[in-house]
């Protein structure tokens, strides 16, 4: 099955028909970052990867968060993730405003 049948399109968190539909909704998705550093040329990027949420209102962005995910994440940062992702999902079934 393509993307076109309804499998989820790559950094779109959801499958195509159901992107196409009015109201709230959230987009979840791993992803790498990578930020450019001060210094000798083979310290000067570091990547990491961590989650992003994304709210949307029918097709408009309105907020992003992004999460970090450490190599050995704590129980800290297991329930901030927890917390984000169910206020995301509040905020879909429209309890809560956007981050």
């Amino acid at each position: 099955m393509n993307s076109s049948e309804g499998d989820p399109v790559p950094g779109e968190g959801r499958p195509r028909e159901d992107r196409d539909k009015k109201g709230r909704w959230v987009g979840v998705t791993l992803e790498q970052r990578q930020i450019r550093l001060d210094g000798p040329e083979e310290l000067s990027q570091l990547s990491y990867q961590g989650i992003l949420i994304t709210h949307y209102d029918a097709e408009t962005k309105i907020s992003e968060a992004w999460v970090p995910l450490g190599v050995d994440p704590s129980e800290a940062d297991d329930e901030e993730l927890i917390q984000r992702l169910r206020g995301a999902l509040l905020w879909q079934a429209g309890k809560q405003t956007a981050e």
